[in-house]
């Protein structure tokens, strides 16, 4: 009731049609009536439709899995039907933090401890990082009275005897705040997992790339040119499937086993099982493949490119403006060495571009971090995920970066720079939101300052997608609400 009343207050204001569904399981005597109680508080609160979603639980899996597969196959069939762009779910830290216990307690692994994804498909869990006792008293605040459903104190259910018994044992012996470390610990585990599947996924498409050379060298001209083709067509239907198991012309390069053999194998399996729900993130049924009448650039956009709202920065200025940049730099660092360092992913069209209208010697090494908080902005708390290569100690550096937002990452990285002792330390940004940042960051050389619009291409994404736009474009806003 705390995420409906939340959505009916936000969901106008943001131009945005919102509903309500409620669940009716029929495991309990008067849950229908219940429903129907819900549904009209929805519509009450100006929330339509509002509608009860009866389903019939079986009893595979046991009955919390039963019921959960029933209930969100009746979710996904809701939101086809109502063409809801997503789906909103009431969970909370304090359900992360069960699942996660659940999921040690199982030995299930790193996805199994990653806990519930506050993004995954159509499904949204705005309320992820919010404690329960927050939820609750934000009813009361609001007059509204939930139903108490008599299964969550029920201790024939095992996520009810973790939430009744082991989260209050563990509190009581280790302190206060465990819940809150177990849903940071999930965040956590899910970025790991993350970089796991694209590392693997990359050495997939290297493994499957070498596999068709391997077998044209073999074979001869005519197979050479027939697992080319191959190739080929696997590029262009699979797409961004994620791949079922590639099958070579002549047979089977994994059966002679080997390191790379097992490698590959486990990548196919993994591919095979995700073929079935990985999309692209962003489709409409009435856009097709074609070129983009933007003009001065040949410039052919897959379907899901086709969302972006306008061009904001043409690729002719964005050129420009890099020479512009790299003259600036050239005269500033005239007879010494630079020590440019990219912060992946987004800096590495700029750094590219940068690098070759240099004409001082430069060096390259890059960064990885992540920064997370209980939201979808950065927090200013920092991971880092790949460390320079370079001893920068008495070093030109010259951090690059693509955009400036609020400024609290690259604050972090500019501090952690800074005890390395480089003999001098500067900032180029291709773009900057002025309106944005939080926090003070003399930044010596910068492209454009733009709006504080979402903004995508030359290096910069939605959900990995829109980073080869060779544009500064921003994203329509159906995309991301």
């Amino acid at each position: 009731m705390a995420l409906a009343a939340a959505t009916a207050f936000v969901a106008p204001r943001a131009e945005l049609r919102a509903g309500l569904v409620t669940v009716d399981h029929q495991l309990q005597e008067g849950s229908g009536e219940r429903a129907v109680s819900v549904a009209r508080i929805g519509s009450e609160m100006g929330l339509g439709p509002s509608e009860v979603l009866t389903v019939t639980v079986g009893t595979e899996g046991g009955p919390e899995a039963a019921a959960r597969e029933a209930r969100y196959a009746a979710l996904s069939e809701a939101a086809e039907r109502l063409r809801a762009a997503a789906v909103l779910l009431g969970h909370t830290r304090d359900d992360q933090a069960e699942t996660v216990l659940l999921g040690l307690a199982r030995g299930s692994g790193t996805r199994s401890l990653s806990g519930m994804a506050s993004v995954a498909a159509i499904y949204r869990r705005p309320l992820l990082g919010i404690p329960r006792a927050t939820t609750v008293a934000a009813c009361g605040a609001l007059g509204l009275r939930p139903w108490d459903d008599p299964h969550n104190e029920d201790p024939r259910f095992t996520r009810v005897r973790v939430r009744r018994r082991v989260l209050p044992v563990l509190e009581a012996e280790l302190g206060p705040g465990v819940a809150e470390a177990l849903a940071r610990t999930a965040a956590m585990a899910r970025e790991d997992a993350d970089a796991l599947d694209e590392w693997a996924d990359s050495a997939y498409e290297k493994l499957r790339s070498k596999r068709y050379r391997r077998v044209g060298e073999a074979a001869g001209d005519g197979v050479g040119e027939a697992a080319r083709r191959r190739e080929a067509a696997d590029g262009a239907e699979g797409g961004d499937r994620g791949g079922s198991a590639v099958r070579s012309p002549v047979g089977d390069p994994r059966a002679g086993g080997g390191p790379a053999a097992h490698a590959l194998a486990r990548a196919e399996s993994r591919g095979s099982a995700r073929g079935s729900v990985r999309r692209p993130a962003v489709w409409h049924p009435d856009i097709r493949h074609q070129s983009h009448p933007v003009r001065n650039h040949r410039w052919t956009l897959p379907t899901w490119a086709m969302t972006w709202k306008k061009v904001l920065i043409p690729e002719d200025e964005l050129q420009a403006k890099i020479k512009e940049l790299a003259a600036r730099i050239d005269e500033d660092y005239a007879g010494k060495e630079v020590l440019l360092v990219g912060v992946l992913k987004g800096a590495v069209m700029v750094m590219a571009d940068l690098a070759r209208a240099l004409h001082v010697p430069v060096q390259m090494d890059w960064m990885a971090v992540s920064s997370y908080g209980a939201g979808t902005k950065s927090s200013g708390v920092v991971r880092v995920l790949k460390d320079l290569d370079t001893d920068i100690l008495n070093r030109h550096v010259l951090i690059v970066e693509d955009i400036i937002d609020s400024g609290l990452t690259l604050h972090w990285l500019l501090e952690n720079l800074k005890s390395r002792n480089p003999a001098s330390l500067e900032i180029c940004a291709a773009l900057r939101k002025p309106d944005a940042v939080k926090v003070p960051i003399d930044v010596k050389y910068v492209g454009f300052d733009i709006p504080s619009e979402f903004v995508i291409g030359y290096g910069l994404d939605y959900a990995e997608r829109y980073r080869n736009l060779p544009f500064i474009g921003t994203l329509a806003p159906h995309v991301y609400r």
